[in-house]
């Protein structure tokens, strides 16, 4: 890892990951309020065209320069192929993984979540005792359609009872 100034670094033409308004704001306060977690996490670099191109980073690269710092944290990857800077690209973009709202509801809720990043379900930080939204239910032409909200903790338990629902009510329809 190496600190860079801001001007000699480019972004990446073509970058397919945008971020705006609340989300963006969000990334300039971390940047902001936490150095320590940029430098763990530093801009990506590669040189194959001779110069210091961004291929992961770009957001953070502008939030940086909201916060006006001079120099970031970088780390360069030299050698690679174009084929594999795209890949580097798109895998750093990839949000990976749910939240548990289970975990988040026993033990974080005193934290600014909202702040942070985190998309929580309407009316889960307003006191609710259950945080998830009631079934729905639609009938039309002698069939009947009910949307339920599980927590995702118990997600594999239900999947499997809705298996073996399917197997004795073969004219169910799981979507």
């Amino acid at each position: 890892m190496e600190y860079r100034k801001l001007s000699t670094l480019k972004k990446l033409e073509g970058n397919p990951r945008i971020i705006r308004d609340k989300q963006f704001q969000n990334l300039v306060a971390s940047i902001r309020d936490n150095p320590k977690y940029f430098e763990a996490r530093p801009l990506i670099l590669s040189n194959r065209t001779g110069e210091f191109i961004i291929i992961a980073g770009n957001q953070r690269y502008e939030a940086a320069r909201v916060v006006k710092l001079k120099q970031v944290p970088t780390y360069l990857m030299e050698g690679i192929t174009e084929e594999k800077e795209k890949e580097i690209t798109i895998r750093d973009n990839i949000q990976q993984g749910e939240w548990d709202f289970d975990a988040l509801a026993n033990g974080w809720t005193d934290l600014p979540l909202t702040d942070w990043g985190i998309s929580l379900p309407e009316g889960w930080l307003a006191g609710d005792t259950n945080p998830l939204p009631s079934p729905e239910f639609e009938e039309k032409e002698g069939t009947s359609t009910i949307k339920i909200f599980i927590p995702l903790s118990q997600r594999p338990a239900i999947l499997s009872d809705i298996k073996e629902l399917s197997a004795k009510y073969p004219d169910m329809v799981i979507l």
